[in-house]
């Protein structure tokens, strides 16, 4: 009903001709949680927000608040019942969507990567809240929109794949997928759970004439770590330095407290965090977009705000949780041609160059605000790549990706290290932290504790448990392995 466009064919919705039914009529019976949580909050606080979809729907208002304290308690937000929505981190957004629509009692609910943004522990409350559904609702139909399977494969009851052209080309269970399909989902560009990447990992270098010796080697490069466990490897001088740095958004509330940070030239930091713990904050103060309440952040030995828009814009790059916070233009070539004015022709040779490494070519002539989340993420990446950095912020780089746009990513990271780039991801990808980080740090009650080894940081199974973190998938494997080669 809002979106221009050519329809063939006929879609119902829990008995409801899609085209033919009024959005009033479809909302009461459908709930849709979008890809991105920003798109869909329409209201000031917690609560209100939580009020808004049942006030349409005509609830009574006597029930109102029972159901919006119950759907808060089951995502994790109730204490967060008065706060103002635009204070809340993406992952906090996105539990009060997936609240407001669980309030709302839909026969259909639609999940788009509802977890995406999420820290480990937030992503095992909301599969549970799945599950529970699942048990105590058996009516309700629940399409989950996904990459990353490793969570949610238990909840799966049918597996439903689309190639690139939008065609349904696998409609089987979970076993055919991940078993006799597991290939083919490899071959459509598909993420696969862990378990069976690893089997596929194994099996794919059983061919003739390789050694079990290697074998075994080449499992244990997909399973390795970038580094292993010990002291870090001393850097040149440090380009970003933080000392003693402060920051509230209420007195009584700090953010941030005491935060000692030094970021190295060709070295990739990743900084972990439950959803609100300041991690974006963080970065906000280390690239100049706030000032701290006290304390210092240096870039090259000069405080940010005392460089000028266009010397902090050639120092470093930060790509947002939300791309399209970043975007300026209405025009994918000449959003990357923004960050490098010079001549015309060397400017779109480079803007093509990037496009051709982040799958984007074709898309020249196209409304940044037009692609895909996925698309989005990769455009914004790629405006911060149309020239050298000294600092390069990746805030949630993987969300919304498909598995070649990880291998891509990986190889961007492996080019900034040799450009001597500082490279600072906030993710909750442990996968990505565990194949590609240098040095991992990990914020909590608006404190940083020192910096680790991605191998060191995971081996500390007490520090997981207290951050609501867990271990890499693939690091269960790695621990197998290396224990079959010491034998």
């Amino acid at each position: 009903h809002s979106t221009f466009a050519e329809v063939d064919g006929e879609l119902q919705a829990a008995g409801l001709l899609a085209l033919d039914s009024a959005p009033a009529e479809l909302s009461a019976m459908v709930g849709v949680v979008f890809q991105d949580p920003d798109s869909q909050l329409t209201m000031l606080t917690v609560e209100d927000e939580m009020a808004f979809g049942l006030e349409n729907l005509g609830g009574e208002p006597r029930l109102m608040s029972s159901r919006i304290d119950e759907a808060l308690r089951a995502v994790g937000l109730h204490e967060h019942k008065n706060q103002r929505v635009d204070r809340l981190s993406g992952g906090m957004k996105q539990r009060l969507v997936i609240a407001a629509m669980l309030a709302m009692q839909p026969q259909i609910l639609v999940l788009d990567e509802p977890t995406s943004q999420l820290d480990p522990a937030g992503v095992r409350e909301i599969t549970a809240l799945i599950a529970q559904l699942c048990a105590e609702r058996p009516e309700l139909t629940i399409l989950l929109v996904e990459h990353r399977l490793d969570s949610v494969v238990s909840l799966i009851d049918r597996v439903l794949v689309l190639n690139a052209e939008g065609r349904l080309v696998i409609d089987t269970s979970p076993e055919a997928a991940f078993g006799a399909h597991a290939a083919d989902l490899t071959a459509l560009n598909v993420w696969l759970p862990t378990e069976v990447q690893a089997r596929l990992a194994e099996s794919e270098k059983h061919s003739a004439g390789t050694t079990q010796g290697e074998v075994a080697a080449a499992f244990l490069e997909w399973c390795s770590p970038r580094l292993e466990p010990g002291v870090l490897a001393a850097s040149a001088a440090p380009i970003v330095e933080c000392r003693e740095l402060e920051y509230c958004y209420r007195p009584e509330t700090p953010v941030l407290q005491g935060v000692n940070l030094d970021l190295f030239p060709g070295e990739v930091s990743a900084l972990l965090g439950a959803n609100g713990s300041g991690k974006s904050t963080l970065a906000s103060l280390l690239v100049g977009l706030r000032r701290p309440d006290a304390g210092q952040v240096l870039l090259d030995g000069t405080p940010p705000s005392r460089l000028t828009g266009a010397e902090l814009a050639q120092k470093l790059g930060y790509v947002f949780q939300n791309p399209e916070h970043q975007f300026v233009t209405d025009c994918v070539l000449d959003e990357l041609c923004f960050h490098l004015p010079g001549q015309e022709e060397n400017t779109h040779e480079r803007a093509r160059e990037v496009l051709h490494a982040l799958r984007l070519e074709g898309f020249e002539a196209r409304n940044p605000f037009t692609l895909s989340l996925g698309q989005k993420r990769r455009l914004s990446t790629a405006t911060m790549l149309m020239r050298p950095k000294r600092l390069l912020v990746l805030d949630e780089p993987t969300f919304g990706q498909d598995p070649a746009a990880q291998e891509e990513l990986l190889s961007m990271l492996e080019s900034l290290r040799a450009q001597q780039t500082a490279v600072l991801m906030i993710t909750h990808d442990m996968d990505l932290v565990w194949r590609c980080a240098d040095v991992v740090y990990a914020l909590a009650e608006g404190r940083l504790a020192p910096g680790s080894t991605p191998a060191s940081f995971f081996a500390d199974g007490a520090t997981l448990q207290s951050l609501g973190l867990e271990e890499p998938q693939r690091r269960a494997y790695y621990l197998r392995a290396t224990e079959g080669v010491a034998q």
